[in-house]
């Protein structure tokens, strides 16, 4: 099941261009060293990063044979990988002290004005989620006032990390999100993968009867959730499934309401507003992030021979499905696509996103082959599908909600199922070693009731894909999410 990786930290994202003036390269060239315990070089040419859609192309590495196994997981691991220059670029953020709001801000503008200047595509794309990031951003307050005055009302306790933002931390997370934004599109003007299908006229993301509707279901969810978080009391983590009901559909490590969610991923009302709640958090970032995951598998299908049949694709821990609505546009109309999670409500969502999607490419006259998307309920970590089933497997922001384990098997089984050189695409939070600056205060999402999240990001997660069998390729980072890819040969 996805979740929200409700961090707010004070992100200063200016260490390297675009978004720091030149003089300041030097310093951050010399702090990304600094950092660096590998024996690398690490180039980094002046030209705008994200701004002519090849992101970071002075950027060369040199591997060492040897590695500190002291160091920690994220950084220990692009020995590893073939490793995207996001990579260096959002490690190197922060490095030289926090801005101010007002260089923020310059920075933001600086950004508008790249995606204007690059015509009415990319403006119309930067104005749409120019938008995304003021709504989400309305959400936030929103709901922390609302919390708060049931706060006053009631007399019980409340916790949220907006009261701690002022406007030079607001400012930063504003520009985290702008930077994923140019991030993403950079990938859509070199053709790596399609703009967002709900960019398009008529989606009824941006019917006003629909966004009343969002925020009225996360308002009132902040107050719940908030109000949960301030006790911190062990009954505020229990669901309807706590008392072990149906035991062996429901394992131990589920039964509790993550981040203090209403009935955590166990009613219809947590699946409503889910898609609301996680882009609040993020200020409307996260699909950007989660669409780190495309690209590899959309290569792999223009790579792959269509004499083999149509492509046969499965997604691990679905949850609503949004993320499947994304991999289905941007792969061929006849991909044979099939979605498992363990909630039966989140299925449910994520079935209805599904028939969306598919309306509405008929209305484009494109419906053509798609099949409707095959919904499975089922543990990950106990795959009802037979040896060799799929030619790719897709798995986002699931491991950082399973103890260590479980993350073993769940690898274990998607190579299972995985067909000789196929693809296995993970996505999930950053770890430490990712972007150290963040390494300090990365484990305070824990207290959002997540309780193997502080073992989550000191785990060598690409050794329980080793130990599949699986052959690490490419790694990718855009704000606090990674994407890691690895091919079953």
């Amino acid at each position: 099941m996805k979740i929200h990786l409700g961090i707010v930290l004070a992100l200063r994202l200016d260490a390297v261009a675009p978004f720091s003036a030149p003089s300041r390269l030097g310093e951050a060239r010399r702090q990304l060293l600094v950092w660096s315990t590998l024996e690398r070089e690490i180039v980094l040419d002046d030209s705008p990063a994200f701004a002519d859609g090849t992101p970071g192309s002075g950027t060369t590495l040199t591997t060492p044979e040897k590695s500190d196994d002291n160091r920690p997981p994220g950084e220990r691991e692009n020995d590893t990988f073939q490793c995207d220059p996001s990579v260096w670029r959002w490690r190197g953020f922060q490095i030289d002290g926090l801005n101010a709001a007002t260089e923020n801000l310059a920075q933001m503008t600086s950004i508008a004005s790249r995606f204007v200047r690059k015509g009415p595509k990319a403006a119309s794309y930067w104005a749409r989620h120019a938008g995304r990031t003021s709504y989400f951003a309305a959400n936030a307050a929103l709901g922390t006032a609302a919390s708060q005055l049931h706060s006053s009302l009631t007399g019980t306790a409340q916790s949220s990390p907006i009261n701690n933002l002022n406007s030079d931390i607001a400012s930063r997370l504003i520009l985290e999100a702008f930077l994923s934004y140019e991030q993403d599109y950079a990938k859509i003007e070199g053709g790596e993968y399609s703009e967002p299908w709900d960019m398009k006229r008529g989606h009824r993301q941006s019917s006003p009867i629909n966004v009343a509707t969002q925020t009225s279901r996360f308002v009132s969810e902040a107050i719940g959730t908030l109000a949960r978080r301030g006790r911190q009391a062990e009954e505020d983590k229990n669901t309807w499934i706590t008392d072990k009901a149906s035991p062996d559909l429901y394992p131990e490590y589920y039964r509790t309401a993550f981040h203090y969610q209403t009935d955590g991923w166990m009613s219809k009302r947590s699946a409503d507003v889910y898609e609301t709640s996680t882009e609040t958090l993020f200020l409307g970032r996260q699909d950007c992030m989660q669409r780190t995951a495309l690209q590899p598998l959309v290569d792999f299908s223009k790579g792959r021979d269509p004499k083999l049949g149509p492509l046969r694709v499965l997604e691990v821990a679905c949850g609503t499905g949004r993320f499947m609505t994304f991999m289905r546009d941007n792969l061929p109309l006849n991909t044979e696509c099939t979605a498992i999670d363990l909630s039966p409500y989140y299925l449910d969502a994520a079935r209805e996103n599904d028939e969306y999607w598919r309306k509405f490419r008929r209305e484009e006259g494109m419906d053509g082959a798609i099949k409707p998307l095959r919904c499975v309920q089922s543990k990950a970590e106990e795959l009802p599908f037979e040896d060799g089933s799929f030619d790719a497997v897709v798995c986002v922001y699931l491991y950082h909600e399973l103890p260590r384990d479980i993350r073993a098997q769940v690898s274990s089984e998607m190579a299972r199922v995985l067909g000789k050189d196929g693809i296995l695409v993970f996505a999930d939070s950053i770890q430490k070693g990712d972007r150290p600056i963040l390494d300090s205060a990365l484990g305070n999402f824990g207290n959002m009731n997540e309780p193997y999240y502080g073992d989550y990001i000191n785990d060598d997660l690409p050794r329980h894909f080793f130990s599949a069998g699986l052959t690490p390729k490419t790694k990718t980072v855009c704000s606090t999410t990674k994407a890691l890819t690895f091919q079953k040969e």
